[in-house]
């Protein structure tokens, strides 16, 4: 007699859904990251991932519910190499923390050009709700960045002045930047964009 919820392959329900949920992921990224959110359509991202839309619909409510679950995943992967990098960078100098943390938020985003569309141009206005999600990340990253250089001019580093501001300024530059490399790819490779935006973070946070 078989298990109850292991009646395919054997394979629960959520192991199921699951397997579902990461093809959608995929498809939505290739789709978004290469022809744009408003192209986006369920029946496409269904049928690029195999996955019916009575399964789709079982699993996000809508096609914004998948976008919000894509960068959230996105953007929750390089805030958590950003913590990784401070922790590992402890008692440094605010240069050699501020460079690897930089490094650490765009490496994952800039290793695919699909990410960094998604991440950097499609999420901009694409509804209110997602509207609020990049700007509820974006506050996170300005206050991790406040708070590393409050401590450092606690440790004498740095001269005090308004943090928040350099903090929007550094994120704000970051995003035009990024923004349009990721919809031109102008002639700077991924590293020589990363070197530049490292050198740029030094220059307005220390």
């Amino acid at each position: 007699m078989a298990q109850e919820g292991r009646s395919y392959g054997g394979l629960t329900r959520e192991e199921r859904d699951a397997q579902r949920r990461q093809r959608l992921l995929e498809a939505a990224k290739e789709i978004i990251g290469t022809k744009g959110y408003a192209t986006a359509t369920i029946p496409g991202v269904c049928a690029a991932s195999k996955v019916s839309t009575r399964h789709f619909y079982e699993i996000y409510p809508g096609k914004e519910d998948l976008f919000v679950d894509l960068y959230d995943r996105i953007t929750a992967d390089s805030y958590e190499r950003v913590g990784e990098s401070l922790r590992a960078t402890e008692g440094e100098s605010i240069s050699r923390r501020v460079q690897a943390a930089v490094l650490a938020y765009l490496d994952p985003m800039l290793q695919d050009t699909r990410v960094a569309r998604i991440a950097f141009v499609e999420i901009m206005g694409a509804s209110p709700r997602i509207e609020k999600l990049r700007l509820d990340y974006r506050e996170t990253l300005v206050e991790v960045v406040r708070s590393e250089c409050t401590a450092s001019v606690r440790r004498g580093e740095i001269v005090d002045r308004d943090w928040r501001f350099a903090a929007l300024a550094l994120v704000g530059a970051v995003t035009a930047i990024v923004y349009d490399w990721a919809l031109h790819q102008p002639g700077s490779s991924r590293e020589e964009l990363e070197a530049q935006l490292a050198d740029l973070a030094l220059l307005l946070l220390t």
